[in-house]
C-alpha cells in the first residue's frame, strides 16, 4: 500500500470512529434493551453451540461496542478480552458490564491490526462489524492468526448497506420502511446520523460487495478451513420489531476453523 492509500484509510478510519463515538451512548440503550430481552438468551444459545469443542475458554470478542458479547460469555465461564477502535464503547461496555468488568479485558484496537501474538485465543466472535471495515481482508488475516489451531470464528453480519448500490434491494429496503410504519413499531433507521452513516458506508468496499459469497472468499485466502454459513440466523436471534426492521437485509453467520 502507497503512501497515499495509507494516508486515505487512515482518514476513513478516523471518520469511522467518530461516527461511532457520537453514538456510543444511544447505541449502548439499544444493547442495554437487549441484554435484559429474550434475545440475550437466543444469541447467547446460539454462540454456546458452536462454540462447543473449541480448545478452550478463551474468547475474543472484536468490536464489542457496548459490550454484548463480551459480557454474555463471561456470564456463562468464557475468559473473555473485548476490543474495539472506540474508546467511547469501550467506556460504554464496561458501564453495561458492571461487576463483571473486572473479568473482562478491554482494549481499544484496530480490528484489522491486532496487537496480540499469534495463537492467543480458542475463539474469535464478532457481530455487526465487518461491513464497516475498510480492510476486511486483513481482518480476517488477523483473526485467523490470532486463533489457535482448531480454534473457532464466529462472525455475525448482514449487507446492511447493499441497498445503496441495488436498485432492487432499495425497494425492499423501502418496503420495510412501510411495514415497520404500518405496524406502528419503531424504525430502527430513523435517527439522527442515519444520512452521515450511509454517506461513509458509500465508500466501504462491503457495501459494494455480494454477501457472503465475498466474505467466503477472504476466509479461504485467511487460510480458514471447514467454513460453514448460516444465513437465515436472524430467525433464530432476532424479535418480530427485528424482523420487520430487517427483512430485506437478512443476517448470516459465518463459522470457521483454523
Amino acid at each position: 500500500m502507497n503512501a497515499t492509500a495509507r494516508k486515505e484509510n487512515q482518514s476513513m478510519l478516523w471518520e469511522i470512529e467518530e461516527y461511532w463515538s457520537k453514538r456510543a451512548k444511544s447505541y449502548s440503550e439499544e444493547v442495554r434493551f437487549e441484554m435484559e430481552h429474550e434475545n440475550e438468551r437466543n444469541w447467547m444459545g446460539v454462540l454456546q453451540s458452536y462454540l462447543k469443542g473449541i480448545p478452550g475458554k478463551k474468547v475474543l470478542d472484536i468490536g464489542t461496542g457496548p459490550g454484548f458479547f463480551a459480557i454474555g460469555l463471561t456470564k456463562r465461564g468464557y475468559q473473555v478480552t473485548a476490543v474495539d477502535y472506540t474508546w467511547n464503547m469501550l467506556e460504554e461496555a464496561k458501564k453495561n458490564a458492571g461487576e463483571l468488568a473486572e473479568k473482562i479485558s478491554f482494549l481499544q484496537m484496530d480490528a484489522q491490526r491486532l496487537d496480540f501474538e499469534d495463537a492467543s485465543f480458542d475463539a474469535v466472535v464478532t457481530r455487526n462489524l465487518t461491513w464497516n471495515l475498510e480492510r476486511p481482508g486483513d481482518a480476517y488475516r488477523e483473526w485467523h492468526r490470532v486463533l489457535k489451531k482448531g480454534g473457532v470464528l464466529l462472525n455475525f453480519d448482514a449487507g446492511w448497506y447493499n441497498y445503496l448500490f441495488d436498485d432492487a434491494k432499495a425497494h425492499s429496503f423501502e418496503e420495510d420502511r412501510r411495514r415497520v410504519k404500518d405496524a406502528q413499531i419503531r424504525d430502527f433507521e430513523s435517527y439522527s446520523e442515519s444520512d452521515k452513516m450511509e454517506d461513509i458506508s458509500r465508500r466501504l468496499i462491503l457495501s459494494r460487495c455480494k454477501r457472503p459469497e465475498i466474505d467466503i472468499e477472504l476466509l479461504r485466502r485467511a487460510g480458514f478451513k471447514l467454513i460453514y454459513t448460516d444465513e437465515e440466523i436472524g430467525e433464530k436471534v432476532w424479535d418480530e420489531t427485528e424482523k420487520l426492521n430487517y427483512g430485506s437485509r437478512p443476517m448470516f453467520m459465518l463459522r470457521g476453523v483454523k
